[in-house]
């Protein structure tokens, strides 16, 4: 009678497990999304950091043996696919492992050679008349589908610099001896790097060239207001 009585006290309807289990269904499909965005967010804010730091320790290594880099780049004309080719195999490429470069260059016009990197991300390099751009894309499928729109590019793509024009009035020549986030025109506010020119990191951005220098003002993470 006893142990009747245990199974009537201890035992659960086939409704209650049902209930149990759409409770936490319901708890699951509202905490996984976040859970995966903080995820990604924070794979992504890893990569950046760590490309960063390759890029100006490979800079560093480079001055080492090359000299001073206020040489380097001819920022008053554009290179060619050749020229920039040359100019990665003197300066870049002897002092970082990467998996191959290719041609990359779009329908814009300007040259663009891209790096396959060890970190499964692409490197994308160019030269014109304002200096050097650097594109930091954090898988080769994201840097194929950003260029037509259809994936939000401050997810993916990151924006730097080396030894481009400032965009300001004087339009001196910045970031000469190391890389850094892309600052083209910026008038040195936060507010500057969220609202105004082309370049700004806002929703529904185009450019979003300023979304990298957001990132690194925050400790390399990812703010609030990021329009991830």
């Amino acid at each position: 009678m006893l142990r009747r009585c245990m199974k009537k006290l201890f035992g659960f309807t086939l409704a209650e497990v049902l209930i149990t289990l759409g409770i936490i269904g319901v708890v699951a499909a509202m905490t996984i999304p976040t859970l995966m965005t903080n995820y990604a967010k924070h794979k992504t804010e890893t990569q950046l950091v760590k490309f960063y730091s390759m890029m100006n320790q490979t800079l560093r290594m480079s001055v080492a043996d090359n000299g001073d880099p206020d040489g380097w780049v001819n920022a008053k004309k554009n290179y060619t696919y050749d020229e920039t080719v040359e100019f990665l195999n003197t300066y870049l490429y002897p002092y970082m492992k990467h998996l191959g470069y290719r041609d990359c260059t779009i329908a814009s016009g300007q040259i663009e050679v891209c790096t396959n990197l060890m970190d499964g991300g692409v490197l994308r390099f160019s030269i014109d008349s304002n200096g050097g751009d650097i594109v930091y894309w954090v898988s080769p499928k994201y840097r194929d589908l950003s260029i037509d729109g259809k994936l939000k590019k401050p997810r993916y793509k990151f924006q730097f610099q080396f030894a481009k024009v400032s965009g300001g009035p004087d339009n001196v020549t910045n970031s000469i001896s190391y890389i850094e986030p892309y600052i083209f025109g910026w008038d040195g506010t936060r507010n500057g790097l969220k609202d105004g020119n082309t370049w700004a990191c806002k929703p529904n951005c185009k450019n979003c060239g300023y979304c990298t220098k957001l990132i690194q003002m925050n400790s390399w993470k990812i703010p609030s207001d990021y329009p991830w």
